[in-house]
């Protein structure tokens, strides 16, 4: 009789196992078909010099010793790491101040939370253009200006304007998302803790710094990781509202990359760049979960 039952509950798992395999196929379809054998193609012609219309030919190292020559290179990477500065951490910071009140309890935070969600889910395409429309010399940035007495600026042809004017359209465009996940984190935090502080005398600054910043941790890695990642992909708006430009002044890494696979048919060279910001990418996100979970493991 034993036997008999361990034999059918090894049938059943393995039944269990095919089932599950069944239903994950989509999926690792998917993301063999879409991720997978797109990151393997990068990095092989990474390793060649291929203008889209011949044959990859085998260079080896030559696209990375490139980019160590390139001054279009450093550059891209200098606005993408400025890019990347302005638009996370005070994102992230402004974030946290409007969640910590919209987690309270209350119809009218509610309502508040779902308007705050509407520029995360507009098209980053029609996000762009509508900033771009804010931008123009007679649009609304220039009018509210001019209504304080100023003179109009030229947003997205100033050299030292240009990068900060898409920082504040990202900023715009992600805070609503960031807030949202902040504030479901801050609703799951225990209250009792909060009450053992209250009657030990704590109040509400020495609170926030002394529970609730450390059990908010993992929320804030999780906002912070995908606040970088995104960053990085900042293409549309260059691509819509600046081109790159003045000067390169907007030419983040993957504007760069694009107008050279594309623009100079040099898709070795932009693989390659594809891959140094994976690794970039990978380093840092690692850099971030080690800060941010230090000490959760004691």
């Amino acid at each position: 009789m034993t036997a008999v039952h361990t034999l059918s509950g090894r049938g059943q798992r393995r039944a269990e196992a095919r089932t599950g395999g069944l239903l994950a196929l989509p999926a690792m379809v998917y993301f063999g078909v879409f991720w997978l054998l797109p990151f393997l193609s990068a990095a092989y012609l990474s390793f060649t010099r291929y203008d889209l219309a011949g044959t990859p030919e085998w260079v080896g190292l030559e696209n990375y010793r490139r980019m160590l020559e390139d001054p279009g290179f450093w550059n891209s990477a200098q606005v993408t790491a400025l890019y990347t500065a302005g638009s996370v951490l005070p994102a992230i910071v402004l974030a946290l101040a409007i969640a910590v009140p919209l987690a309270r309890p209350g119809r009218r935070n509610g309502v508040l939370r779902g308007l705050i969600m509407i520029p995360a889910v507009m098209p980053l395409v029609a996000t762009s253009v509508v900033w771009r429309i804010i931008y123009a010399d007679g649009g609304p940035a220039n009018t509210v200006l001019g209504l304080a007495g100023l003179g109009p600026v030229s947003w997205l042809t100033d050299e030292r304007l240009a990068i900060w004017s898409l920082v504040v359209m990202v900023t715009w465009k992600h805070l609503g998302l960031f807030v949202i996940i902040l504030t479901a984190g801050l609703q799951a935090l225990p209250r009792g803790v909060y009450e053992a502080a209250a009657l030990d005398g704590a109040g509400p600054v020495r609170a926030f710094f002394s529970i609730t910043l450390p059990l908010l941790r993992r929320t804030l890695l999780f906002v912070l990781i995908i606040a970088v990642v995104g960053s990085t992909q900042a293409f549309v708006p260059a691509f819509l509202l600046t081109g790159g430009g003045p000067a390169g002044a907007t030419e983040v890494l993957p504007y760069y990359m694009w107008s050279n696979a594309f623009g100079f048919e040099r898709m070795g060279y932009a693989s390659a760049m594809a891959m140094v910001l994976l690794v970039m990418l990978v380093v840092l996100s690692l850099a971030q979960f080690r800060f941010l979970r230090g000490g959760d493991d004691e």
